[in-house]
């Protein structure tokens, strides 16, 4: 009641703020942007990984970034024996993902927290990015995929802001279904004509 204007980083967070308040407010949505050195470069894959899909998510390790959901739907891949995933984060529910992938997979994720050199990096030598969260208000870590022309795969949950950055509904999943995920991840492995199409939009969007 007492500011100018609000600052919301997007038109999601804007709309539930303004929902939940039963008020309009004077704002504007700005987002808080990408570093120019998230940029599309040539990096080849590391050696262990270069028979392999790398799938990347970047996210803390918490219940509402649905972590599991990535993994089941790994799991179900067609490519199973040839998917590996990155987990480009850090948080509390670390030791529970580790346990849960290796029940469930027969590549084991990669977790750990990385540099943002590293990271760029690794969006840049991956296959796909996925984004399975079910709450996220601006999703900067997809846009700085994106930004490096990686494909992405996201939830379509009400509660998150990323579903926006989807260029059609091949870029969308069912919010927590893993097989619809896996479906959709194995389009996009099985396409790469179409992949590298969509990469190429993705750097212009």
């Amino acid at each position: 009641r007492k500011v100018d204007r609000i600052h919301y980083p997007s038109e999601f967070i804007r709309r539930m703020f303004e929902e939940e308040i039963k008020k309009h407010t004077s704002g504007e949505v700005i987002s808080n942007g990408v570093g120019a050195e998230f940029i599309r470069r040539t990096e080849r894959k590391p050696d262990e990984y270069k028979d392999r899909f790398v799938v990347l998510f970047t996210g803390r390790y918490s219940k509402e970034k649905s972590h599991k959901v990535l993994i089941d739907a790994a799991a179900e891949s067609k490519y199973a024996d040839r998917l590996q995933l990155i987990f480009a984060g850090d948080g509390p529910l670390r030791k529970k993902l580790e346990e849960y992938s290796a029940k469930k997979l027969k590549i084991q994720p990669v977790f750990g927290f990385h540099t943002r050199e590293e990271l760029i990096d690794i969006i840049n030598y991956s296959d796909l990015y996925v984004h399975p969260a079910e709450i996220e208000i601006e999703a900067i870590a997809c846009l700085e995929a994106i930004k490096c022309g990686l494909v992405p795969v996201i939830s379509d949950s009400p509660r998150s802001a990323t579903k926006y950055f989807a260029l059609d509904e091949k870029n969308l999943f069912r919010c927590g279904d893993a097989a619809d995920l896996a479906a959709k991840m194995d389009f996009w492995l099985s396409h790469p004509d179409e992949k590298a199409k969509r990469s190429a939009e993705y750097m212009g969007y």
